[in-house]
């Protein structure tokens, strides 16, 4: 039953009131107090109810990206705002590319020098494997005649000694040739390698969206790696929740759950989780839950809570009609084993079906009134209805 405390609190402030009527008021009250007839009471017990939880969070996008550049250099030009709107492949700004420019023009003229090499060694191949074909020629028509005696020893090898001399000319103008083709391979790599960092003087948007941060304006020094701009896709939003440990088996991808954004808390919308991260931090003992917004619902850093359910516990509960509002707090007639009715006063928690819980003020087995309540007061004498 309910602490036996509160209960005296409450009939003593009873008991005040009626002493500043005077004795005789009281006695003539107590005496001429009637009976209230049929009054409906409930016991009170724990019932079951579906409990539910809730988790803060901050709304996110999606899609966000931290736009740094690639070469370090000053910026000659920032052409976007916060706020801007911009396709993908947009350009936001420019970074001083005369030293890159310098380095591809000397690159190409690498190129330029190793094509010139590379032809003027496939003329020498050209000369070398004409070479080679009339000392093939040569040596095979004195080898007929050494046969037939018509030359001397000495001619077929002077002739044979002239053959040797044009195959390995002609092998070295390959060489060559392979040496020439290697360097205008990596001449034209250095070529290519400097527009690539030439491409990198211009800062781009990586996907359409909203730039939501500058961080940077012409004149200032880009460094590789340090953001200029922070692009997001208004689009696609989500809430990032941090969630007690103790709900990490209830919260899985696909589970359904309750968004409340707190700018606008009267109109909550439902939502599935979309990812669990299942490591849990060490100090607040919490882990993140995210969970889809519908489009154009939220921006960025508005604050909103994830309820869901959180399983099936047991509570105390009244029916409705069994509250009653006395100075503005809410209270119930408990009604004692004397049969006078007391007035209890109550906190309560969520409503459910027909009922209230009831978080503190009552007790498993406490009697409460139902009917009439609006003649009973603090103190009155009831008969239960049967």
């Amino acid at each position: 039953m309910v602490g036996y405390g509160a209960r005296v609190a409450a009939v003593f402030m009873a008991a005040v009131l009626f002493a500043a009527c005077g004795d005789k008021g009281k006695q003539g009250a107590a005496v001429s107090r009637p009976v209230v007839q049929e009054v409906e009471v409930v016991v009170v017990r724990p019932v079951p109810r579906e409990t539910t939880a809730e988790a803060l969070g901050t709304v996110r996008a999606k899609t966000i990206a931290a736009v740094a550049p690639q070469m370090m250099g000053r910026l000659t030009a920032v052409l976007v705002a916060e706020g801007a709107r911009v396709e993908a492949g947009a350009l936001l700004a420019t970074i001083d590319d005369q030293a890159v420019r310098a380095q591809l023009a000397s690159a190409e003229g690498g190129v330029a020098e190793a094509e010139s090499a590379r032809e003027e060694a496939d003329r020498a191949v050209a000369q070398a494997e004409a070479g080679k074909s009339l000392a093939e020629k040569t040596y095979a028509r004195f080898r007929v005649l050494l046969a037939e005696k018509v030359v001397t020893p000495q001619e077929y090898d002077e002739v044979e000694m002239k053959r040797t001399v044009a195959v390995k000319e002609h092998e070295r103008a390959l060489q060559k040739t392979a040496q020439m083709d290697a360097k205008v391979t990596q001449a034209k790599g250095q070529a290519g390698a400097a527009r690539i960092v030439l491409a990198y003087a211009k800062v781009i948007a990586p996907f359409a969206g909203v730039i939501v941060e500058k961080r940077a304006d012409a004149g200032s020094m880009a460094v590789p790696g340090v953001p200029l701009f922070v692009l997001e896709d208004p689009r696609r939003h989500h809430i990032e929740a941090s969630v007690s440990e103790t709900y990490l088996p209830l919260l899985k991808v696909g589970t359904p759950v309750q968004g409340i954004l707190d700018a606008d808390p009267g109109k909550p919308f439902s939502a599935v989780v979309t990812e669990v991260v299942p490591t849990v931090d060490l100090n607040s003992r919490t882990f993140t839950v995210k969970a889809d917004l519908p489009a154009g619902k939220a921006r960025t850093g508005q604050s909103g809570r994830l309820r869901f359910a959180a399983g099936t516990g047991m509570v105390l509960a009244v029916p409705k009609r069994a509250i009653t509002r006395v100075g503005g707090n809410e209270g119930v007639f408990f009604v004692g084993d004397d049969n006078v009715a007391r007035l209890s006063m109550i906190t309560l928690g969520a409503e459910f079906d027909d009922r209230v819980e009831v978080l503190s003020g009552i007790e498993d087995g406490d009697r409460v009134a139902l009917s009439p309540i609006d003649k009973l007061s603090d103190g009155a004498r009831v008969e239960v209805r049967r």
